[in-house]
This record gives C-alpha cells, structure tokens and sequence, in this order.
C-alpha cells in the first residue's frame, strides 16, 4: 500500500506532463502537405507541366509561403504566397517550366520555420517528340490506351513511347500555361460535367490555344447541358441507337496506314454500338455507321476538338482487340512511332527561343573574329618568348625574365580587357517581342508570350512581372542538349501577380519568357469571307494606339503576304487570292529559314566569331516563321526546331486552319516585362488571330 502511494504522485506527474503535451499538440495544429508532380508524374521534357499542392491546416491561422526548388540543375525557384485559414483546405497549381530529369523538393514555410516538406519528388520524363496524352476518364480502368513500339532496346521502349497519363478530377489544373505539355487530352462527358469552373476555363482555353480535345459522349445532355461544353464544342447530335460496327473503324485506322493492326475482330465487327449522330460547326465527318456521322472533328481556334458520339469505356467497343490503334490514330500519333526498330533522336535539336534570343539580343555587342583572336594568341607567344630571350639575350640581362615575364602577362590581361571593353561594354537595354494569340470565344482572351532580353553593362539582380490573373515567367530553353540556358531565375506567384528575379552577369544578354493570359480589349479584329476556291476577303479593324505595318494570311496550306499600313482607328478591306501568293511558291513547304536560324542560333552561342551572322533581324516573314518550327528546313536534319506550349502552328496550318499574322511595330500589349528603368529598348508585337472563314450572306 505504501509502495503504491509513493507512486502516486509520480504517476500524475507523468498524466499531467501527457495531458499538456497533447494540448500543445492540439494547439499547434497539424498540417498536411501534399504535392502532385506533372500530368500523373509525368512530363515531357522542355515544355510546362503542372505543379499541384494541397494543404490542410488544422492549426492557428499563418501566412504561408510554399517553396519548390530543383535538387541540381539550372531549373527555377518557384515561390508561392499563400493565406492558411484554421481549418482550411488549400489547393492550387503552379506552372513549371524545366529540365524535367533533375529532382525537386517542395518546403511549406512560417516565415523562416519549415513546417513541412518533401525532399525527394521526381517525374517520369518523356521526350520532346513523343506523344503525351492526358486522360480525365468516366471509369477507372477505361480511357485511351496507346500500342506498344517495337524498338529493339527496352530502355527505349521505357523512355520514347508515347504516353497517356491518367488523370484526377480534383487536382486536374485550373491554370491553362500548366496544360501546355500535352499533345492531347481525352475527356468523358460524364466526368466533363462535374469540372469545376475554373478547371473549365482552362481546358477552354487549352484547346483555343492549340490542345485537341478528345471528347467522348456519355449522354448527349452531358454536352448539350453544360453551357461552356457546348460552346467549345458547337454541336447537334441525333438521338442515341444502336448500329451495326462492321468493318467502318478497321477501315478507318487502314486508311491512316497502321499496317499492324492484326487480324480482324470479327465478334467485335459483328456487335452493335449504341451512338449519337454528330454534326459539329464548320467540322467535318470522321466515322459513320449505318450512313450516320458517330464521330466529328473541327478546328476550335487554333486547336481542334474530336467528339465521338459513343462511349469508348463501353462494351463492345471496350473488348476491341484493336482500341489501342483506334486511340492512336484520333491522338494523330504518327503510324512510324510503332513500326520503326530505332526513336527519332534528338541530339542536336534546337528550341525556337534561340531564334527569339537571335532577333532581341543588344546589338551593342560584338564579338572578337577568330582570326583576330588567334593573331592575339600568336603575337602573345612570340613575346613571352623568342622576342623576350632575343632582346635579353642582346643587352646580356637574361635574369630579367622573371620580371618581363609577369609584365607581359599583365600588359595582355590589360589588352584583352580593354578589347572586350571596346567590344561588349554599353547600357542597359531591354528588348522585347510579345507573340500574343487572339482567342475567340464569349469572353475572348490574349495569350501572350512575352520574350525579354536584358543586356546589363554589371553583374545585377533584375526584376520581372506584372498583373496577370494566370501568368509565369521561364527562361530561355536550349533544347534537350542544352536545356535551360539562364541560371538564378527565382518566380514569384501571389494571387493575381506576378514577379522574378533574374540574375544577369556582365556584358552579357540573357533571354527570359513571361507567359499570360489577359481579356482582349478589342484592339485588333478582323474577318475572313471566302469566296471561291482561292479568293478572299479580308477585312481588318484596328483599335491598337499604333500602326500596324505588316500582314500575313495563312490559309488552305498557303502563305500569302499582305501589302498593309494600317493607322490606328482604321478599317481595312483586302481582297485576297492565295494562289498568287507574293511570297515563295505560297506554299507552306516555302518556309525554308531554318538553315539561316540554325546558324544564328550557333552563332549566337559562340564566344568568338562572326556577329552579324549570330544576328535575325525582327521582319515580319522571320517572325511568321518562328511560328512554325515543325515545318522549318534545315540541310541538317537533326537540327530541326521544336517549339513548346502551343507555340507551333504547324499542326493548325497542315490541317488547314487559318490564321491572320498581323505586326504593329514600337507597340505593346501589356505594361513592359521590365519592372526596372532602361535607356534604351524596344518593343513589337505579332498578333496571331485565328479565322473561321465564311461564306458571302451567311452567318459564321
């Protein structure tokens, strides 16, 4: 009994010191901290991918601050400030742009408290030419699958075939930038209607912008019923009934030249499929059955929606032996990915920012001719050596060598600085070009890419941004052998802003790419009436506070050039026929600069050499050219360009979309990139408006 009232009081101790543990516990809270890489962990290298984070905060209210850093490499900070309410779930996403085989950690921040982390986040890279298809499915296990290449090494089939990542609803990203590394993206009405608005917006404007959109119909309600589904998509669908399958889809995919498809199903061609008809706008047929259209695709913008009026995650067509060809072909992933032994390499692939980088650097700065570089180096060595012993040997002074010696070294290091001085000294300068896409819609954006170029005569620290409702900035990509070309780039995101900071060395210019989206103010518009196989009518308004001095047409696989000079608050009526194209043959095979780009691009990124020919002056045809990288022609072929985020038209172009090029020189979208002061700069503007050509009286 003693015993045990001795250990009484020990035993409350120990309850109380339990007891006030927990409520310290209680009182600080716990935070969850969950962060989800790229499309379902994957991305494919040089373009954006989305970064989502989910934070649950059960503790006192604080401001937050979420950090996501590379592990190694050259990729940016990202930095993201963010209110956490008691009791409050916070889910956003960030855009990134990088090197996607470098690691990342991710830091939740109280001011400089790390309250949690994640030290070792990765992704699945996928290369720059294969195909990445994203997939919101109606079930699980449905969705697109994709056929398996053949090529000899299992490392490449691992690393080069194409992809489709399956992804989450909740976390799918409501920021359009993120959506920029997919090729395409299948979607189930049924999962369609439950998106959130935000998450609508951004698939929207995905597809205006240059996505595919896969729709498949549930229930033609699911399209016809959600306002900003059937906007996008501009169709009728007949009631739903069952229709014999036939040999209609083995047909199609034959058609596409996919020669491996195998035998025959013949249980599948002799079952019934339950389908709408589907008519969309200004689209066209892709399959009929029974004489019925049961799928359709058109051009939305500058991207394309195909809508199958059947759902694929259905019987019998889920059973199909032959489905994951039937993918392959709506994704446009090319019959060769799945027949060659050996992937396209891409050693030597340039990315179109050099081209940019080309046409914006400060031309204060020359470079020294190799041929003077190697008399410097000549004339260096004949005097540290036979003149310096001759002329010692001559007065009898041998010993002073260790005296001329270092003066010489240092006279030739006073020398070489002097020249690059003459050379590359000069003032700060910031030169932009803003590629900026007018979407249509019933609430028409810009999308906006915003190339900068900073020169800075002194190793600084510069700052960027703006106001954007979505907006981010990255640095100038190489291509896969060079990756990210500027270091030290640090992003800023708060709620509707936007701000970095970019490290830039001395003498040097550094090119950097703000990427926004802003609601179009009506400064330009224009309309396109076809009126016969080859003729147009061009009618261009323009509201800008500017001129626009250049014009070209790109319309039924044909570049055609524009004689224009159009003052502000003027209407302009052209008429156009595009086979007597002023430019080339009019073809779009005609682009041929990729040559030229390639050497200015090298050039460019060589020390010593030639500087006029590192230089591309900002004309309306080169610039017209950069929207095309896919299709530029170079002697050398794995030298080609690739673009990323909707940049390349090319695949708008060949499938003949139009598309007006309109050029307004000394003029600017939106507030400078620059959030510094500089004498010297410029700034262009090439706006790219996508055009529904119509017919004379009838309403488009």
């Amino acid at each position: 009994m003693r015993a045990t009232t001795r250990q009484l009081p020990c035993r409350l101790a120990k309850l109380g010191l339990a007891c006030l543990l927990a409520g310290g516990a209680l009182a600080n809270g716990e935070i969850q901290f969950d962060v989800f890489m790229g499309f379902a962990g994957k991305a494919r290298q040089g373009d954006w991918f989305p970064v989502t984070f989910e934070i649950h905060n059960d503790g006192p209210t604080f401001d937050a601050q979420v950090e996501l850093r590379p592990r190694f490499g050259d990729n940016p900070v990202y930095r993201y400030d963010v209110e956490l309410a008691t009791n409050t779930r916070k889910r956003f996403t960030i855009p990134v742009f990088a090197d996607t085989q470098s690691g990342w950690s991710a830091r939740l921040r109280n001011g400089r408290k790390t309250v949690a982390k994640h030290d070792e986040l990765k992704l699945d890279s996928v290369d720059v030419q294969t195909t990445l298809v994203g997939a919101l499915s109606g079930q699980q296990a449905g969705g697109p699958i994709l056929p398996k290449t053949r090529f000899k090494r299992r490392w490449e089939n691992e690393s080069f075939a194409p992809v489709v990542a399956q992804l989450q609803a909740d976390i799918f990203p409501d920021d359009p930038i993120a959506l920029g590394g997919l090729r395409s993206l299948y979607l189930n009405s049924a999962r369609a209607i439950h998106l959130r608005p935000g998450q609508a917006a951004a698939l929207t404007t995905w597809v205006l912008g240059g996505g595919h959109l896969m729709l498949a119909v549930d229930q033609p309600g699911d399209v016809t019923g959600t306002p900003w589904l059937a906007g996008l998509v501009r169709g009728q669908f007949d009631p739903v009934q069952n229709s014999t399958v036939g040999q209609a889809l083995g047909q199609w995919l034959t058609k596409a030249g996919y020669s491996n498809i195998g035998r025959p199903d013949d249980a599948f061609a002799a079952g019934q499929l339950a389908a709408a008809g589907v008519r969309l706008a200004n689209g066209s047929a892709l399959l009929k059955l029974d004489d019925r259209p049961v799928a359709a695709e058109a051009n939305r913008g500058l991207g394309q929606v195909s809508v199958l009026g059947f759902n694929p995650e259905r019987e019998p067509f889920k059973s199909w032996t032959n489905r994951a060809w039937f993918w392959a072909r709506l994704a446009k992933v090319d019959a060769a990915w799945f027949e060659t032994e050996a992937p396209a390499r891409q050693y030597g692939k340039l990315h179109i920012d050099g081209v940019y980088g080309a046409m914006l650097d400060s031309r204060q700065v020359s470079k020294l001719p190799v041929v003077w570089l190697l008399l410097l180096l000549g004339a260096y060595l004949v005097i540290i050596g036979p003149v310096d012993r001759i002329w010692l040997k001559r007065i009898n002074k041998q010993m002073l060598t260790w005296l001329t010696f270092p003066a010489y070294v240092a006279i030739f290091s006073l020398l070489i600085y002097f020249i690059g001085y003459k050379l590359r000294a000069g003032q700060l300068e910031l030169n932009e070009l803003h590629i900026v896409d007018v979407l249509p819609g019933q609430q028409e954006l810009m999308r906006g890419r915003s190339y900068a170029s900073i020169y800075s005569p002194i190793n600084d620290d510069y700052r960027l941004g703006g106001r954007f409702a979505q907006g981010t900035i990255r640095s100038e990509y190489g291509g896969p052998s060079r990756g990210n070309m500027a270091s030290s780039l640090r992003v800023q995101h708060v709620p509707g802003q936007l701000e970095a900071h970019a490290e830039v060395p001395i003498w040097t210019s550094r090119l950097l790419c703000s990427e926004w989206l802003t609601p179009d103010n009506g400064g330009v518009t224009a309309t396109l009436t076809k009126n016969n196989a080859d003729q147009y009518k061009l009618s261009i308004n323009n509201q800008l506070n500017k001129a626009i001095t250049g014009a070209v047409l790109v319309a039924d696989g044909k570049i055609t050039e524009l004689e224009l000079q159009s003052p502000p608050g003027s209407t302009r009526v052209l008429g156009i026929q595009t086979t007597a194209s002023p430019y080339a043959k009019g073809e779009l095979s005609s682009i041929s600069r990729g040559g030229n780009f390639e050497l200015a691009v090298n050039t460019r990124n060589q020390a010593f050499g030639d500087t006029e020919s590192g230089r591309i002056e900002p004309e309306l045809m080169s610039l017209v050219a950069t929207s095309f990288p896919v299709l530029l022609e170079s002697d050398n072929p794995t030298a080609s360009f690739n673009g990323s985020g909707g940049l390349d038209l090319s695949a708008h172009a060949e499938r003949g979309g139009a598309v007006l090029f309109l050029l307004a020189e000394n003029h600017a979208p939106i507030p400078s990139t620059g959030l510094f002061e500089t004498p010297l700069g410029q700034a262009h503007t090439l706006y790219r408006i996508p055009l529904d050509p119509t017919e004379p009286n009838k309403q488009p």
